[in-house]
């Protein structure tokens, strides 16, 4: 990069923006997982657990469109994908780290159910199978969070 002596400030706009963008985006699913940060974590996953149960139920009735259900379960099974990587590589203060490894693997399965979902959105049979299931993975998740 060629430095260049008498510059505006506003000239060097983009350069900040995208160092305060890089900050931003590197402190995002980071650091270290202590007890606070663990039940957050827990109740999303216990939030994608429940809208996902919620959306298999709209599904299993026949009232949700194909479009919506395909385009809703893969966001929701993006985010618990993401939780799942978080989690299972972040350092974790003594004492939780087993429940961080859980809670990972949980949100790594709550991504695998949505995922079928989405991949079958019109499918009652599927949606009906995911309800329970899905219903458990939130259960579990509160319980992590406490």
């Amino acid at each position: 990069m060629i430095l260049v002596r008498n510059r505006k400030a506003t000239d060097r706009l983009p350069e900040v923006a995208l160092a305060f963008l890089v900050l931003a985006l590197a402190g995002c699913n980071g650091g270290t997982v202590d007890k606070h940060a663990l039940q957050r974590d827990a109740e999303n996953v216990t939030s994608l657990a429940s809208e996902g149960g919620l959306l298999a139920d709209d599904v299993s009735r026949g009232r949700s469109t194909k479009y919506f259900v395909r385009v809703h379960a893969k966001e929701l099974s993006r985010k618990a994908s993401n939780l799942e990587d978080a989690l299972a590589e972040r350092p974790t203060t003594p004492g939780i780290t087993s429940d961080v490894r859980k809670l990972s693997k949980l949100a790594g399965k709550v991504s695998r159910e949505l995922e079928r979902l989405h991949l079958h959105p019109t499918d009652r049979g599927v949606a009906v199978s995911l309800k329970k299931p899905l219903s458990d993975d939130a259960d579990a998740a509160d319980k992590l969070a406490k």
